[in-house]
């Protein structure tokens, strides 16, 4: 029997601990021929044999199957190390009852079991251990019935986490197997990242489990699955680790010959810095520290910035590009949203085919655009905008790299938001949550977006994510600036606002029927002109609305607020770019090494990171994540467009009975009698809507002013990532308060609101 135990300890199936069935042998049923006292301890020996052989088949399977090489690693570990432990210690128990050892064989060579179960009842709990983790990495049943569903398979990121959990505990033999598994699998998940920090490659086995993702082949479009990072990584890291894993391969993708966008040759390639970033992340020691890895990839970050990108990202183009975004999409150039609001009405204008009784609430919603005319529009407002250029050759070179990359498209219909920014997950790195009101359909009859097309190497600093941000503000201000004009465009029609077409001659009116005439038109232009008071009087408020506060937004926030960035931008080494002034203690040495530190550019991730902060700074200042502000001033357009249909509506009408009563031309198809008392009708409702709607706005920004007094800009992301006085701190613009000074709306309305708003 104590050969069959040994042998049974060793991972060989025993009868003795497990009878077959259907046996009628003697031996198949040695259990019973024992006292109590011996199957007891035979039982905990059994236990042992069982968990030997579960743990080997098992851990064969996962270093076989499971799709981790980090599982695999560290079930080969198990096997290799930990099984192979215990296999020899059988071997030393049994070498130790061969040489009659008196510490196991006692008088007249007798063996006693309770002897054989202390020398293993050490073992008990780490083979239970060791069982539990095995089935942490691939549940038994799952690898039983050959199917593996991913909540019952573990990643190598939560097998790590939980290696190190379990190694915070009072068991020395769990506490030392827990720190050998969790050495192997950070091992081996540290040659994973190598590859990718070293080559820019995913690793050619298990990429699957490796917390970066090719989303594209073509477009090497990567990304950073969180659910795939191990705690001991920080997302700020995580995004340097893809970062330069990006960088590599922008490099390795482009030619030779077009390496350099400023016409300057690579200093040195990028198997050239290999050793130095082998030296770098070779500081990193198992078990992996944070502050370790997080110091390594910085290094290995910056001399690539250094070295490489500065070359392949010459601070010229960034500019280029911020420039291009600022003048057509935070509409610095005030010329390119007119003209693009004159072509799109003119468009929309020549596409009217609705009928004259149709309702004039609908607005141009039933009118529709293909994709071509909408590319039209903005190619003639670039044509137009090419015939208004000055002297200066730095706006015609942008102009011409803004009709390069900048393009209308038709939104999804599917999607009511422009832009669907913060699919990051990074709370330094996260894009602001703008609220979900569109303002894209208002501009043409579909809804359309500004976009520009983000090219390598321009999306090592820039994603897509950015130009729906920018799409955003961009659809947000055309909606400002669109609703002013087409207010301020009513006191144009001249017919409307004066008696027209004036009154007779002197010879003409002196007489009885001039005289009759004469007072007709005078009474009919009184009528007209009591009855449109109200009207004008609240176009008036809109306009005032409208203008202060276009004046604040464009103005005050995103005028300031990029001047501010791009002179960070420009001036890299200086506190939120401000300039290095002559100290009376400083020398000309040290003049000079604080011009050399400017003349260095910021490496891509800080400028990335800075833009993002830039633009949660204007989102936040815009007021374009408030979503009630939103969905207001959305409805306000909205309003303001209905109003202006009727009124110029009105003016039609008018005019027709002007040429029944005057010349006597009548037409028997409308009644325009009818006509007038309805639109009249309307009007008043729709000045009673946008007169509502300004109210509500500015009680609004009354509201959102009392909550941010005190509350500091919560609303900017990455703000307690401002650590270094090297990064960027976006700038503090004026308060709502510095809006709500000049809308001071102390009155109320007196008149009674009799009508339904309906």
């Amino acid at each position: 029997m104590l050969h069959e135990i040994l042998l049974s300890l060793s991972g060989h199936p025993s009868a003795l601990f497990d009878p077959h069935q259907g046996h009628s042998h003697v031996t198949s049923k040695p259990i019973t021929l024992l006292s109590p006292p011996e199957a007891e301890l035979l039982a905990s020996l059994g236990h042992l044999s069982r968990l030997h052989r579960r743990i080997r088949d098992h851990a064969a399977r996962i270093a076989s199957l499971h799709p981790s090489t980090v599982c695999r690693a560290v079930a080969t570990a198990i096997s290799s190390h930990h099984l192979d432990r215990f296999q020899r210690k059988v071997l030393d128990v049994e070498a130790s009852i061969l040489k009659l050892d008196a510490s196991n064989v006692g008088a007249y060579n007798i063996v006693p079991l309770a002897g054989i179960v202390g020398e293993f009842s050490e073992w008990t709990r780490l083979l239970e251990w060791l069982w539990g983790i095995s089935n942490f990495t691939l549940a038994s049943d799952v690898s039983e019935r050959g199917e593996q569903r991913g909540s019952e398979v573990a990643s190598g990121a939560e097998l790590i986490d939980k290696l190190r959990t379990e190694a915070q505990t009072g068991y020395p033999d769990i506490e030392e197997a827990a720190l050998h598994l969790g050495a192997v699998a950070e091992t081996s998940w540290l040659r994973q990242l190598s590859t990718w920090l070293l080559y820019g490659r995913l690793p050619a086995f298990g990429a699957s489990d490796f917390f970066i993702e090719d989303e594209s082949d073509e477009d090497l479009d990567f990304s950073v699955n969180h659910k795939l990072l191990p705690k001991f990584v920080t997302r700020h890291t995580a995004s340097s680790i893809l970062f330069i894993g990006r960088s590599l391969n922008q490099v390795r993708s482009l030619p030779v010959n077009s390496r350099s966008m400023s016409g300057k040759s690579f200093g040195v390639s990028e198997m050239e810095l290999l050793p130095a970033h082998v030296g770098h992340l070779s500081e990193v020691k198992i078990p992996i520290l944070s502050a370790k890895l997080s110091e390594a990839v910085a290094n290995i970050r910056l001399s690539l910035s250094r070295n490489l990108l500065q070359h392949l990202l010459p601070q010229e183009k960034i500019v280029e590009i911020l420039t291009v975004l600022h003048q057509f999409f935070l509409l610095g150039r005030g010329e390119f949203a007119m003209t693009l609001i004159a072509e799109s009405d003119e468009k929309t204008q020549s596409r009217h085919k609705a009928p004259v009784h149709q309702k004039l609430s609908q607005g141009v919603q039933g009118i529709l655009l293909k994709e071509g005319e909408i590319t039209q529009t903005l190619a003639r407002s670039f044509t137009v905008l090419s015939t208004l250029g000055g002297d200066d050759d730095h706006t015609d070179d942008i102009l011409d790299v803004a009709a390069e990359v900048v393009h209308l498209t038709v939104s999804d219909s599917s999607s009511h938001r422009p832009g669907t920014p913060g699919r990051a997950r990074d709370p330094t790195n996260i894009l602001p949550r703008i609220a979900n009101v569109a303002f894209n359909d208002l501009l043409l009859s579909v809804p359309t977006t500004l976009a520009m097309d983000v090219k390598s190497p321009l999306d090592l600093f820039m994603t897509k994510t950015d130009i729906e941000v920018y799409s955003a503000i961009n659809a947000y201000l055309l909606a400002f600036r669109r609703s002013h004009l087409h207010l301020s465009q009513l006191w144009r029609i001249s017919s409307i606002r004066r008696e027209y077409p004036p009154p007779p001659g002197y010879q003409y009116s002196n007489s009885p029927e001039g005289k009759a005439i004469l007072k007709r038109r005078r009474e009919r232009n009184n009528t007209r002109t009591r009855d449109l008071r109200k009207v004008w009087a609240t176009c008036a408020a809109a306009i005032f609305f409208l203008s202060e506060g276009e004046a604040y937004l464009q103005g005050e926030v995103v005028r300031e607020s990029f001047q501010h960035f791009l002179h960070w931008v420009e001036n890299p080494g200086t506190e939120s770019g401000l300039e290095p002034k002559m100290s009376s203690g400083s020398t000309p040495s040290q003049v000079h090494d604080s011009q050399a530190q400017k003349s260095e550019q910021h490496d891509p991730e800080a400028l990335s990171l800075a833009h993002r902060r830039f633009l949660s700074s204007i989102t936040y200042s815009l007021l374009l994540t408030d979503h009630a502000f939103a969905s207001t001033l959305r409805t306000c357009f909205a309003h303001v467009d209905e109003l202006a249909a009727y009124v110029t509506r009105l003016q039609s009408i008018q005019q027709n009975l002007d040429l029944e009563e005057d010349e006597g031309f009548e037409d028997y198809k409308h009644n325009y009698h009818q006509e007038e008392r309805d639109v009249k009708l309307e009007l008043d409702r729709s000045r009673r809507r946008l007169d509502s709607d300004l109210k509500t706005l500015v009680g609004r920004l009354r509201e959102i002013d009392s909550e941010r007094v005190g509350v500091g800009r919560t609303g900017i992301v990455g703000k307690e990532a401002v650590a270094s006085r090297d990064e960027y701190e976006p700038l503090k613009v004026g308060g709502v308060d510095r809006l709500l000074m000049k809308l001071d709306w102390s009155g109320e309305e007196e008149e009674e609101e009799v009508e339904d708003l309906v």
